[in-house]
Order: structure tokens, then sequence, then C-alpha cells
């Protein structure tokens, strides 16, 4: 018969089982408690102690503890909405502290909208905690609350919301619209409880579905060459717009690919010889892809930089990019190849030619193509 307790966070009647930790977790000797919440918080692990004998983490115990009702909910329904998305979480002290910690960022940050009975939960899409993704309802409609890490500038933020605003104004593409504070200010800085300052942007919400998502049946040839010409749009736009002073985003170039080669090579990792060699050709490869093609607007522009299917939602039978988190300058090659590489080849036909009717393509983009399927072992 399976033992049972109740749940720290939720207190209802729960099953677990005192195990080693998942496979995947940092330390797979670590003991742990699972915690089977089936009807609240889905399934989740505790750190435990061994000495002397097994326990939850005492320290996690006195955590919970010292939280509130509102924020014991939110440490629920952010685990719940987790799990239903496929995300597994060990918790420790230090999880669950980054995780309460950025409750109180999101309910200052909420006041300074004009927002009327809203409520926020973790997005369950990712569960990034130094770039948290909140969903906020309201009575009638629903937004995204991003808060900031907390070196992020302000001239990242505003740079990431000048190039949204230009691919809707200039490109027609439907993505991300930031909504303004109560103040007029699309970034709010917010330092509750004395914390670090870190800046909240909030968006409006684009309902549908992920591309990742959908069923191959879904994925039309119509769909897919909407799909080349969305990114085809994204690049015209970075071709020809003005930047304006301060506008600040990562390089993506010959020195970023450089410094990845060599952490890789750096790395206590166990790789083939003829691994080793392949990976130790790609700075020259890339670098001789550079001296050929330079780093010209045509080539070389702000790319999305993480165009994989979890971040395009298609709403209303039109895709449309989100998380922009690690967009900058790279080369154009890199998004299609990030996107395209999980197309059938009769898909990347139509998809490339969907591109085409935006921007040209060089006449040997499939060869060109073949070096950035390399660097995605970066």
């Amino acid at each position: 018969m399976a033992e049972k307790m109740s749940c720290p966070f939720c207190g209802t009647q729960v099953e677990y089982a005192i195990e080693n930790s998942p496979d995947w977790y940092r330390d797979p000797s670590l003991p742990v408690y699972r915690i089977d919440c089936h009807d609240k918080c889905r399934q989740y692990w505790l750190e435990a102690i061994s000495e002397p004998h097994p326990q939850i983490d005492p320290a996690i115990v006195a955590f919970l503890n010292s939280l509130n009702d509102e924020q014991r909910t939110f440490v629920s329904e952010s685990t719940r909405h987790a799990c239903d998305s496929g995300i597994l979480i060990v918790y420790n002290k230090n999880i669950l502290q980054y995780l309460v910690t950025d409750w109180h960022y999101a309910k200052a940050a909420v006041m300074l909208y004009e927002f009327n009975d809203v409520s926020f939960r973790i997005s369950g899409i990712g569960f990034d905690v130094a770039n948290m993704l909140f969903f906020l309802d309201t009575e009638d409609a629903r937004f995204t609350l991003r808060i900031h890490r907390v070196e992020t500038s302000i001239h990242e933020i505003r740079s990431k919301i000048y190039w949204l605003n230009a691919l809707w104004e200039k490109g027609r593409v439907k993505t991300l619209s930031p909504v303004s504070g109560r103040d007029g200010e699309m970034i709010q800085s917010i330092s509750p409880n004395d914390l670090p300052l870190r800046y909240a942007t909030v968006y409006d919400w684009i309902p549908g579905e992920t591309l990742h998502s959908r069923a191959a049946a879904e994925k039309t040839p119509e769909l897919i060459r909407n799909l080349g010409i969305m990114v085809g749009r994204m690049h015209h736009v970075s071709q020809t717009l003005e930047l304006p002073d301060g506008f600040t985003r990562p390089r993506y170039g010959i020195d970023w690919i450089t410094s990845k080669v060599e952490d890789a090579l750096g790395a206590d990792i166990d790789v083939s010889t003829e691994e080793f060699a392949k990976l130790s050709a790609l700075s020259s490869r890339f670098s001789q892809f550079v001296t050929e093609h330079g780093e010209g607007r045509d080539v070389f522009g702000l790319i999305h930089s993480d165009l994989e299917p979890h971040n395009i939602i298609i709403s209303d039978g039109q895709p449309c990019p989100v998380d922009v988190m690690e967009f900058g300058f790279g080369y154009y090659l890199s998004d299609i190849l990030t996107l395209s590489r999980h197309f059938s080849e009769d898909e990347q036909t139509i998809f490339f030619e969907g591109y085409q009717e935006i921007r040209s393509l060089p006449t040997d983009y499939r060869q060109q193509l073949v070096l950035f399927e390399a660097l995605r072992v970066l």
C-alpha cells in the first residue's frame, strides 16, 4: 500500500514515495520524496536528507511554513501548470525561493497597469527563474507578463520593443504587442520588499496554439508557405530597419561562434576522436563562410535566434513568432535552418518558395544550411 501524507503545497492527502532523484536531475544519488498530488499539484519531487532517517529537507519545510496561503496557492498552481506542459521539477529551497520571489515581483508589477480583478500564474511553457513569464487573466482579457532577469539593461528591453513594433508596422508580422502601464510607459521598474530592481513588460495575448502542438495533418502546404513568408518578412524588416541610438542586442558572429567552440572543446564530455575533430573544425569552417559572404545587411541582421515550433503561435491560420528573448544580430540562414529543419523535404521546398516570395536566397543556400546544421551542436 502506498504511503500517504499531506501535500506540502496544497494540503490535500497525497501518495508519496522515497526514492533516488530522477536520472535527469543534477545528483541521481540524492534522496527525494516523489509527491503524487494528482488532483491539484500533479507530480513533483522534494529534496530529502537521509540522516537520521529519510525525510524532506528541513530547510524546505521551514521555508514552506513561512508562506501565506496566497503564496502556497501560487506554488501549487505553478507546479500544476508546469507539469501539464511536460516540465518535471525537483524542488529544493532555492528553487522555491526563486518562485516565491517572482511572486512578489509579479504581484507588484500588475498593480502598475490598468487591470481590474487580475490574477496571475506562471505560463507553464517554461520554468526560467531568471526571466519568468506569467499569464495575466482579467475579467475579459488575457495578457503575458515578463519579469526580466536582474542584470537586464533597459536598453536591451527597449530594443526588443522597437523590433517587435517594427515587425508589425513595417512587415505586417503579427507578434507580441507591448501594453503601457498606468504611467504610459511600456517598461516598468519594480523592487518589492527591497528586492533588487527588475524590469517588467506586459504584452497582449495572442490566441491560438503553437506550431509544435499542431498535428501533422494540420500542417498544410498553405501554412508551411505562410511560415516561409513570415520569416522572409521578418528578415526584410531587419535588412531595411533604421536602428535608433542605444539599440542593444547580442551579436551571433565569429567571436560568439569561436567562444562556443572553445567552451565545447573544454567541456568534460566523452566524445570520439572523429566528433572532436569535427567540433575543432567548426571555427575555421564558419570563419571561411564569414570571409566569403561577409556581414552585409543582405545576409546578416536581426534574427529571432530561437525560431523553434514551440515559439510560433498559429492564430487565425497565421503564424506569429513569440518569445524573442534571444533575438540579436546573426545570419538569416540561422533562423531559416532552425525552423526548416523540422519539415520534410517536400515541406522545405514549399517553405523556401514562401520565403523567396519576399526576399531571395543564394543559389547554393541548401549547401550553406549544412554548416548551420553543424553549428547546432554548440
